[in-house]
């Protein structure tokens, strides 16, 4: 189903139920990021997509948390539920042959409409609606009513942008979702991180000695075409045509005013302008999806020449922080979707899910049938090889009866199967640049967890009770564990080192895995414990395997338990890139929206 623009989406959400409209007057500046922090946590019933009516600042109407559930990112797509992209995408690249005419005719049909979806070329237009007011005259993102999201962002952010560049060698254009901070009226910081198409399309402008590479900022449209731009796919395959086979026919296009790009003709704004390949400026802070402040850092510049939009423009936006959050669910499209491409590199691979505490980058799940010895391994490096599952930090590959979207399910294979001297494999690898914890800038130590039972081997037998008051005089009221062979501890690191701690606790309870946080962590929440454990981690430097690895294929012997340190890193910690403050809301702010909850209408969530 093709939406002819965001406000037939809007209309859509809607009539379904999933959108609350809210009059009473807002702020862009903190305000609005804590209603809808609290409806995206909510519960299920009171999720719901916002549209902020009456913006201080501002005529544009907000939308905020359209994509934050599973219903809402299905309805965006076109699809009943997000499975469905996959078993779609499944039937059209399915490499075997169609047996007898009438699937022939079917797989013909559905390859027909395929074409037909994405075009023998883009679809142009001489007049579009997002052209209906045209600005070149001093164009002002004033006029526009960006979001300071939390208390620490450097200033104003665009969030969800569609960001089009075109290769300058190849002239293959790349659309991506690339934060753009406000630094004046005229000039935005443009976040493209080192992994990213827009990055390598700048430094190949560089390498060309262009003095700016052209660039537009599209915001609204068709939903899919906004997903598509936080899709990972390959250098120089077109965003829009994916998006284009999702909708059913082709992206619009209409050329810029100002710029020698073009950009959807349904989209609700459009900024015009170039980077500056001479100028780079400090953007940050900005409180990130990893839960934590990305620090300052140099990125380009971009200029705005023009901005056009249409008459009675909604403002798309939204907020990223400690999950889960709407960002999640854009993921999980992701991931439903990506599953056919992924098992036609791997093919052995039968499901894979990225949980939400893994933040897209810090957790994978992959559930194989086992045929041969290392075969688990082989699945690792086999995610560590494809596109941006290169920065992958944790993989952990499961049976194929085990559900991955099952987190009871995964600890249970993790606990009964894996000898975590012989089942975990360490490398030194690219990470996410946004990963704090990594020794290095977006360089850091990765692990593998085969977690698959071994033919060779039992399922390994829960462990004796823990000593329940040893541990209390030891830690005080600082532990919890949620299952036999599992201790959540705070640690102290003033009074004690946490690599002691482990010692220490291991003579207690030889047979227990320990997970040390800061004190301040409510280790009961398993959740935020997954969160930060997967985040804190640099999985070469912060782990202790008690009696040290051994070969794979070693005869048996005890088993070996881990120690992870997931606690705030320092010089001390051999961490040297200092760390990030953790994102938190604003008394201030937290007590204005307290006040005001009854007005804006949104449910029983306060």
């Amino acid at each position: 189903m093709a939406y002819a623009d965001l406000r037939e989406f809007v209309a859509r959400l809607e009539a379904a139920g999933e959108l609350i409209r809210i009059g009473e007057r807002v702020s862009p500046h903190l305000e609005i990021t804590e209603i809808t922090d609290r409806v995206s946590k909510g519960p299920a019933a009171h999720n719901k997509a916002l549209l902020f009516e009456n913006v201080e600042g501002s005529t544009m109407p907000v939308l905020i948390n359209a994509f934050g559930s599973a219903r809402r990112m299905a309805l965006a797509l076109g699809v009943d539920d997000l499975e469905a992209l996959r078993q779609r995408l499944a039937r059209l690249i399915d490499p075997r042959l169609p047996q007898g005419m009438g699937a022939m005719m079917k797989r013909g049909g559905e390859m027909l409409g395929a074409l037909r979806s994405i075009g023998l070329g883009p679809k142009r237009v001489r007049r579009a609606p997002c052209q209906e007011v045209v600005i070149t005259d001093a164009p002002s993102l004033d006029l526009l009513p960006l979001l300071t999201c939390w208390p620490g962002d450097g200033g104003p952010y665009i969030t969800l942008p569609q960001v089009i560049t075109r290769d300058p060698v190849t002239g293959a254009r790349n659309v991506g979702m690339y934060r753009l901070q406000k630094f004046d009226e005229r000039t935005l910081g443009m976040h493209w991180q080192r992994h990213k198409g827009g990055a390598e399309h700048e430094r190949e402008a560089r390498e060309r000695q262009q003095d700016r590479l052209p660039a537009a900022i599209v915001l609204g449209g068709d939903p899919a075409q906004m997903w598509c731009a936080s899709a990972p796919l390959p250098p120089g395959i077109d965003e829009y045509l994916l998006a284009g086979w999702l909708r059913g026919k082709p992206v619009p296009f209409v050329k810029c005013i100002t710029q020698n790009l073009e950009v959807p003709a349904n989209a609700e704004i459009v900024i015009e302008g170039y980077v500056d390949l001479s100028e780079r400026r400090p953007e940050g802070p900005f409180g990130d999806h990893t839960g934590f402040y990305t620090p300052p850092d140099l990125f380009p510049v971009f200029h705005v020449t023009a901005i056009t939009h249409r008459r009675g423009a909604i403002y798309p936006t939204t907020i990223v922080g400690k999950p889960p959050m709407e960002d999640y669910w854009m993921g999980k499209a992701t991931e439903r979707l990506f599953l056919p491409l992924l098992q036609l590199f791997q093919g052995e691979i039968v499901d894979y899910a990225m949980p939400a505490e893994g933040v897209f980058h810090n957790l994978l799940i992959a559930s194989i049938k086992p045929r041969y010895p290392g075969h688990a391994q082989k699945v690792m490096y086999g995610v560590w090889s494809i596109g941006l599952m290169m920065l992958t930090k944790a993989v952990i590959v499961v049976d194929a009866d085990v559900n991955v979207h099952d987190p009871a399910a995964v600890t249970a294979a993790v606990l009964n199967n894996v000898d975590w001297r012989r089942d975990i494999t360490i490398v030194d690898g690219p990470v996410d640049q946004l990963d704090h914890s990594a020794i290095c800038d977006s360089y850091g130590g990765k692990i593998g967890v085969d977690a698959t039972r071994k033919p060779d081997r039992a399922p390994y037998s829960s462990p004796a009770p823990l000593p329940a008051e040893a541990l209390t005089a030891l830690l005080g009221s600082r532990w919890h564990s949620p299952r036999p062979g599992v201790l959540l501890v705070g640690a102290d690191k003033a009074q004690r080192p946490v690599r002691d701690l482990f010692e220490a606790i291991w003579a207690l309870a030889p047979e227990v895995s320990i997970v040390a946080l800061d004190p301040f962590v409510d280790v009961c929440r398993l959740s935020e414990v997954a969160w930060r454990a997967l985040g804190n981690v640099d999985w070469r430097r912060d782990i202790v395997v008690r009696g040290g690895p051994v070969d794979h294929f070693a005869a048996d012997g005890p088993r070996g338990q881990l120690g992870i340190d997931a606690t705030t890193k320092g010089p001390e910690d051999g961490h040297p890139r200092g760390w990030p403050q953790e994102i938190a809301m604003s008394a201030e702010i937290v007590r204005l929206v307290d006040e005001k909850w009854e007005k804006y209408g949104v449910g029983g969530l306060q």
